[in-house]
Parts: structure tokens; sequence; C-alpha cells
């Protein structure tokens, strides 16, 4: 058997090796489709960073004008509208990780390449961690300490008072008392999860109701461009274009699998079922029943994704057993009922998540005790729930999220 070989030293592994690992992790990632530098992607990537110093980048957006002008015969000198600018800043932090060998005689007993094992271990990583922190701090969720680290890439916000529903369903599509026109029913996971479990699932009623209120939002969500992997390049990985080109103009609904079990129980006349029993396109052609996790409803591309987070009820107050943290970041304060379950899905529109990058994924290598093979991979980024501020304004009053809704369902789980 061979030694691994390692081009230590060698600048050419950091302008090769780099972009290759990144785009291994775009690759990989569910967001990748989403992401872009225009307002209708879903994730709204910034790139300003990489070529400038601070650790904080501020984004803007104009907010649309809402005089009524003049009429007739009007002079509008002295009556111009003042135009009027929103902002959020996204802070960037460092995320990291490495793979080192055990010594020359671990490398002689093995074909395995470690360098070749560290690209495709990291890049798995680097798309695994990015995603993570993508859907996170979409559902309102908080970062995570790993190994003593802080790790601080999410600008954490929980989600806006008009921003999450807690309610839902009956199979047979009779909407859980008061509805989902008001919060008057339950505004609460505790409240939500004390509920009869059947009364309040997910289902298609459910989805046309938070779409309505997305479309009578201000801004009203702007729907997602969704791209073709299949046309993204280097180039594209470089300079944070759109990974690829648009396929088509939706607004995106994330749903756990329990969330799209309970979607294809509907009973009724109406609901999931009877829509496909009356689709057009038989077989496995038709997105609606194709089994694929996708299906298209209603102007949504609803996709099942295993990510959506889940709360389950034990009798205390851990933080697994809800959603929003307490004052002191140590428990929740809305614990779910003890043996109930609830999932957050979401819903989507234009420039619903920000993503700062101040250093793309950077590939280093070094030997550590002096003769030991080392690989190092790491980036400086952010992530936030696009939540802008007035013009004019430095404190959040009643402003809310640009275009992020999370619903609350209870989910039954499988037995």
């Amino acid at each position: 058997m061979t030694d691994t070989s390692f081009a230590f030293g060698d600048p050419r592994a950091q302008t090769v090796w780099s972009p290759q690992v990144y785009a291994y992790a775009l690759q990989n990632m569910f967001f990748t489709k989403m992401m872009g530098n225009t307002g209708d992607s879903a994730v709204f990537v910034n790139t300003d960073l990489t070529t400038k110093k601070g650790g904080t980048v501020v984004v803007e957006s104009d907010s649309p004008l809402t005089g009524n002008g003049v009429g007739d015969d009007g002079d509008t000198t002295s009556a111009e509208e003042q135009g009027k600018v929103r902002n959020m800043s996204v802070t960037v932090h460092e995320r990291a990780n490495a793979m080192k060998s055990a010594g020359k005689l671990s490398e002689q007993l093995t074909a395995t390449n470690i360098r070749d094992k560290a690209k495709r271990d990291l890049g798995v990583w680097l798309g695994e961690v990015m995603e993570k922190d993508i859907v996170t701090a979409a559902c309102g969720l908080y970062n995570e300490n790993s190994g003593g680290s802080a790790i601080e890439t999410i600008n954490e916000s929980y989600p806006t008072a008009n921003r999450i529903f807690y309610g839902g369903q009956t199979a047979a599509g009779v909407m859980a008392t008061g509805g989902p026109s008001s919060h008057t029913n339950y505004t609460t996971d505790a409240l939500l999860s004390a509920a009869t479990t059947t009364d309040v699932l997910c289902g298609t009623l459910v989805l046309e109701a938070i779409k309505r209120r997305c479309m009578a939002a201000t801004p009203r969500f702007r729907p997602v461009n969704i791209y073709d992997l299949s046309k993204m390049n280097a180039d594209d990985v470089r300079s944070g274009k759109p990974l690829g080109e648009p396929l088509m103009k939706v607004l995106i609904v994330l749903l756990h699998p329990l969330q799209v079990k309970a979607i294809k129980a509907e009973t009724g006349t109406v609901g999931f079922k009877a829509m496909e029993s009356a689709a057009n396109v038989r077989g496995n052609q038709n997105p609606i029943f194709s089994g694929a996790g996708v299906f298209y409803w209603d102007g949504m591309l609803c996709f099942e994704y295993d990510r959506i987070p889940t709360r389950t009820g034990a009798g205390g107050t851990a933080l697994a057993e809800g959603f929003r943290l307490n004052a002191g970041r140590t428990a929740t304060d809305d614990a779910v009922a003890t043996t109930k379950t609830v999932a957050r899905g979401l819903f989507l529109g234009g420039q619903a998540l920000s993503f700062a990058w101040a250093q793309k994924p950077g590939w280093y290598e070094d030997m550590y005790d002096t003769n030991k093979p080392k690989v190092k991979v790491d980036m400086l980024y952010g992530v936030k729930r696009t939540l802008f501020l007035k013009h004019g304004a430095s404190v959040y009053s009643d402003e809310e999220d640009e275009a992020i809704y999370c619903f609350d369902t209870q989910v039954q789980i499988d037995v």
C-alpha cells in the first residue's frame, strides 16, 4: 500500500479544492435552488463583505409610495412624495471544521486517501450546517453550542405576531373553532397542543387560508424563483449569482412528512384526494401524486421536508418541548402539552431570508505534531429572517417578517 499524498503548502490546493468543496456542498443542499441575489429568491444572498472589511452588512429595500398623487391639471410642485428606504442588518460569524490523520502508520495501513475523504466529508458537512442554519432561522429558532464554542451564525429572531399561525383542521375539512382568520383560538403551542389532535391537523384548507394571509400582507409575499441546478457552474458559485436558470415562480411551502401524511389522508369532496382523482394527467408524471415528496396546490409548490422541526411535550419545560426560548435561554416558556407533538411548517416568499457571506468556504492543509496531516475548512456567514426597519426608525415596533409565515399544527406520530 502507498502513503496518502498531501500537497502541503501548495497554494494551488486552496484555489482548486475550495470551490470544489463549496460546489459539492451546494449541490447537496435543499435550499440551493431557492438562493440568489435578487428579491424573488427565497434566500437572498449578499456577498458585499467578501470584498470589504466588517462584520455586519446592511440590506436595504425600497418602501412603496403611498401618496395619491395629483389629478387633472394638478401641480406636483411642493407635492412631491418622499422616497423611503427600509433596512436591516445581518451579522456574520465563523464556522469551521477539520479532519486530521492519526499518523503515518495509519495512512500506510489503509488505501483511503485522506485528502479525497476530507473533500467529500467536509463538503457534506458544509451543506449540512448551512442548510440546518437556514431552516432553523426560518422557523425562528436559535443557535447551538458545539464543543464548548459558541456558534452564532444564525441572527436569532422569533416569528413576529402576524407571521405565525397555531391551528388546524380535521381530515374531513372542518377548521378548528375560530378558524385561521384570527388568532383568537390558539395563540400558543401550549394551547394548540392541549386540543384534540384530530381537530388541529395540517390540511389543504390550512394551506389555502395561510396563502390568503400571505397575499394580504403588506407588502404581499412575492412569488419565489425556483432554479434549475443542472445549469449551475463554477462561475455561479464564485460570484454569488442565482445558481442556475429559473424554472418557475411560486410560493414555497415546506411541510414535515407527518403534515404531508395528514394532507394525503383528507376525506370528503374537497381536499387532496379529490384533486388527485380529478387530475388531468394520470400516473407518476403528475406531481400531485408522484410520490416524489413534491406537489402543487393552488399556486403553492409544497415540499415534503424532513428537517421541519417538531416538539413533543414531556410534562416539563425543557428546550426540546417548545419552539420558544424563555428570557434566560435555559428552557421554553411555551411547552407543548404532554405526549402531544407539534410541527412547524413554513411558507416562503421572495427574500424570506437574508444570507450574508464574508468569506466563502476556504480550504487549508497543514501539519500537526510535526508530521501528521490536517485538513480544515472554514467560512464566515450569517443568516436572518428578513425583517426591515421602517424608514428613519432605529428600533423595531410593529414591523413584521417580510416573507415568512410559520404555521404550527399537531401531527400524529406513526405507530
